[in-house]
């Protein structure tokens, strides 16, 4: 997720243009970081260092894990933890970047200690964001909010990302009083706690979203786009509902509604946490414990 936010960040402040963006994206899945590009990030070596071993590399048939330990740039434990980061795709990213030369590595990190100055991102936001694991980054965008409404978020975007777009990410999110939309999938969840969970864009985005979710067969009609969002948030909620009720919390599901035609949520604080899905951005709508009205 963190190399999309990334991406865009590079782009819109000049340091890649949309076409070398699309280059690297073109290659990043198929390359297999190396362990120089995470040792540096991970600022367990210098770049020098990294350099070093490369050149010893080309002169000894050895690893490049083996040559740092014997140089004492690294231990064995830190070896193997870049072992296991190795399929990291925001690390896969930077590296596609540095091998096609439109930035540095130094320019990649002075590019990311721009990006944590302009967020006000703390270090070890920067180490969540860079893990790529979306539990530990959905809690830093919504970090003001209820525990079940971080879960919420965290399931809906995992589930996006598991079962239609692997490279979804985020953006900002807000709290309004008044969102519109242009067509929206809607569920009201009640019991000892009351929330609505809808999924809000435009008729394209939906329908792209749609189809990778159930498949380009299933969504024929305009209807089918909203039944297949509707069932996808049913299933994030479903999810939600079983880990609650574990949790002896009861709670239960009104079935999904959907509206094709323009409108606006209404509530005293709905979260809006915008999501780009094949590039695309819909909105992730939450109302909880609180009246709303459609």
């Amino acid at each position: 997720m963190f190399d999309r936010i990334f991406a865009k960040y590079l782009v819109d402040n000049n340091k890649l243009s949309a076409k070398e963006l699309g280059e690297v994206f073109s290659t990043q899945e198929q390359k297999r970081v190396r362990l120089g590009v995470i040792a540096v990030s991970e600022k367990l070596m210098t770049i020098d260092q990294v350099e070093e071993v490369n050149q010893l590399q080309a002169i000894y048939d050895k690893r490049f894990g083996d040559i740092a330990v014997e140089k004492g740039y690294l231990t064995d434990e830190q070896v193997s933890r870049l072992l296991v980061l190795q399929g990291n795709s925001f690390l896969a990213f930077i590296q596609a970047v540095v091998d096609a030369g439109f930035l540095t590595m130094a320019e990649c990190n002075e590019a990311l200690d721009s990006y944590q100055k302009a967020n006000n991102f703390t270090l070890m936001n920067m180490e969540d964001l860079k893990s790529c694991d979306v539990d530990r980054i959905i809690p830093i965008y919504v970090y003001d909010q209820p525990e079940v409404v971080q879960k919420l978020c965290g399931t809906m975007v995992r589930t996006i990302s598991r079962l239609i777009d692997y490279h979804v990410y985020i953006k900002r999110p807000s709290v309004e009083k008044e969102i519109p939309y242009k067509s929206i999938c809607l569920q009201s969840v009640f019991g000892e706690h009351r929330f609505l969970t809808a999924l809000a864009g435009d008729h394209e985005g939906l329908k792209d979203a749609a189809v990778g979710f159930a498949g380009a067969d299933n969504i024929i009609e305009d209807e089918d786009s909203l039944d297949a969002m509707c069932e996808l948030i049913n299933c994030v909620n479903g999810l939600l509902s079983t880990d609650m009720s574990n949790r002896s919390v009861e709670i239960d599901m009104e079935a999904p509604d959907s509206r094709w035609e323009e409108g606006s949520i209404k509530g005293d604080s709905i979260l809006r946490l915008p999501m780009v899905i094949y590039g695309k951005e819909i909105d992730l709508l939450v109302a909880y414990d609180q009246e709303f009205s459609i």
